[in-house]
């Protein structure tokens, strides 16, 4: 039997919602991998958008350091993810990577390196990390002088499914592993001190400067 122009365009319909993904944040995607939709210009986070963000929030923390100086006790807010993420892609950028992007589902994604994990810590407490999350090279900024304008970038190039990460040491006193307590679907805590002991010989410090050095 032919089918009738309204059923074709059933059809039609149908087949474009199995085309197309709702993501995380509610929006519509397509189903293409996110390596072969990422174009050039697409990432519209500037060097001069970054600035300014950092500067407004820089001095929204620092008005509220006067409350901590009449003896008023409350947590100071961190660096946002968007802040701390571009600073990592811009340094990339100097270092000669410029395909890295924040236009991703994760943190930055690079036609040279692949998935680029970022972890930005202002203390000395654990990093927590996702136990389902992967990469291929991971980078931690070191933002403990961030009130100063001041960060060190560090990369590692081990993937998330390499031996050495999956071995890392989480809980010493149980003997844990990265892999174990991940493959439980906790999320595995560890300090930069701790990360940094353990792989030592895959660590390199790619920076270390002012903001505005990174936004020149």
């Amino acid at each position: 039997m032919q089918k009738s122009n309204l059923d074709n365009d059933l059809d039609k319909i149908t087949n474009g919602i199995n085309k197309i993904k709702i993501s995380k944040k509610g929006n519509i995607k397509p189903t293409t991998p996110i390596n072969t939709r990422k174009k050039k210009g697409d990432d519209k986070y500037t060097k001069e958008i970054l600035l300014e963000q950092f500067n407004i929030h820089i001095k929204y923390v620092e008005s509220r350091l006067s409350l901590k100086n009449l003896g008023i006790k409350f947590r100071l807010s961190s660096i946002p993810e968007d802040i701390s993420e571009n600073i990592i892609k811009f340094i990339i950028h100097k270092n000669g990577d410029t395909t890295s992007s924040w236009n991703c589902s994760g943190d930055l994604i690079s036609d040279i390196e692949g998935t680029q994990e970022c972890k930005c810590f202002t203390s000395t407490g654990p990093l927590s990390f996702t136990p389902t999350s992967n990469w291929d090279v991971l980078y931690f900024l070191n933002a403990r002088n961030w009130l100063k304008r001041r960060f060190t970038l560090y990369r590692i190039k081990l993937k998330r499914t390499s031996c050495e990460f999956s071995n890392l040491q989480i809980n010493k006193k149980k003997k844990e592993t990265y892999e174990q307590q991940a493959k439980q679907g906790r999320r595995p805590r560890l300090s930069w001190k701790d990360i940094k002991l353990q792989l030592e010989p895959f660590v390199e410090k790619i920076f270390e400067g002012s903001i505005d050095e990174i936004c020149l």
